[in-house]
């Protein structure tokens, strides 16, 4: 995979969210001040709105943005437990409360227009003693809900893992752990895993399993290096529980006519900045190991999924940090692939049909 920067946008904030329309055009949600600044696809500014508050069109606590083939935007507000919905303008459409929706961490919209939102519950008022057992902090849960925001099903219900419960209201944050990750594509398929296992499954828009993408693997045992490195990023986490073994994915991106792409916390630590990550077809074969450029991932907000990267059209977009200068960027990479030349007996797609 080679990667190639064409726009780069100096950000002031330090929580983001984004997404980035057929059109190339980019919205960026600054999480902590509670704007949205849309730009054309060569970064200049076509519109800023929003504000921190609890009015109509105002944010609480926003955690994420997405942007429908309808030309909607979804921002889901943590707080409120609401969705609130914007045209391309930023005039609101719709807000709407969501009924016993517990912590909101993240949205997505697929091209029907459905949205998958991700919430969790705190346990910790419970007193169920097989949670309680596992040390259960928070109960998390994957939702579909139709294009009126009404509720179709739960897909998938587990243990959000940031953190050990201690004892009641209290509890230990953990390094290393494990996450339910989830991506649509344009198709409207729903990818998701769990990293506690190397599986991620394929449903179709109905519901109905399709492939189920394995790989052996064995999880990587931490580290005191783990722990300095880890302690350089985020100081805040120097009382966190560290795990014996890091999981067995960060995390995957569906790469349009290739395949699927995942990170992996192999080669963590090396000094070229990149992530080693496992690249499979679309049969859900794998096909090699791969480099893809390091991202921000820095978790303020542990009980937040961020996702702070994007394949699109043959486009890789990413917040990344500047070390140097203690800021962030917005970063927008072309992605080609070079593959190997054919072995005798052996066949590939040729490189320009995946360009």
């Amino acid at each position: 995979m080679l990667f190639r920067e064409d726009l780069s946008i100096p950000l002031a904030g330090r929580r983001y969210c984004f997404d980035v329309d057929e059109t190339g055009n980019i919205y960026l949600l600054d999480a902590l001040g509670g704007e949205i600044c849309v730009y054309d696809r060569d970064g200049k500014v076509l519109c800023q709105f929003g504000k921190k508050g609890q009015g109509p069109g105002e944010f609480g606590h926003p955690v994420g943005l997405a942007i429908g083939e309808n030309r909607k935007i979804y921002i889901p507000d943590r707080t409120r437990k609401a969705v609130q919905v914007f045209d391309l303008t930023g005039r609101l459409l719709e807000f709407k409360v969501l009924p016993a929706v517990g912590a909101i961490n993240n949205l997505e919209v697929d091209p029907e227009g459905n949205l998958y939102i991700q919430d969790m519950r705190n346990l910790f008022a419970l007193q169920d003693k097989n949670l309680l057992k596992r040390k259960v902090a928070g109960l998390s849960r994957l939702t579909k809900y139709d294009a009126g925001l009404s509720k179709v099903r739960d897909i998938r219900e587990w243990d959000n893992r940031f953190a050990e419960r201690v004892r009641e209201g209290e509890f230990s944050r953990v390094l290393y752990h494990d996450v339910f990750y989830y991506q649509i594509d344009k198709e409207s398929r729903l990818y998701y895993g769990d990293s506690s296992r190397y599986e991620i499954c394929q449903l179709s828009s109905d519901g109905g399993l399709g492939l189920i993408i394995r790989k052996k693997a064995t999880r990587f045992q931490t580290k005191e290096k783990d722990r300095l490195n880890s302690l350089k990023n985020s100081p805040e986490l120097k009382e966190a529980k560290m795990a014996k073994t890091k999981p067995f994915f960060l995390d995957f991106h569906v790469l349009e006519g290739i395949g699927l792409l995942v990170g992996t916390y192999e080669d963590e630590w090396n000094d070229a900045g990149t992530i080693l990550c496992d690249l499979f077809d679309q049969d859900g074969v794998y096909i090699a190991k791969v480099r893809a450029p390091h991202y921000y991932y820095k978790d303020y907000d542990l009980i937040s999924e961020q996702r702070n990267r994007l394949f699109k059209e043959n486009r890789c977009y990413s917040i990344v940090y500047d070390e140097k200068l203690d800021t962030l960027k917005f970063v927008r990479q072309v992605v080609e692939f070079k593959w190997p030349a054919t072995k005798k007996g052996h066949s590939h797609k040729h490189e320009d049909e995946l360009k």
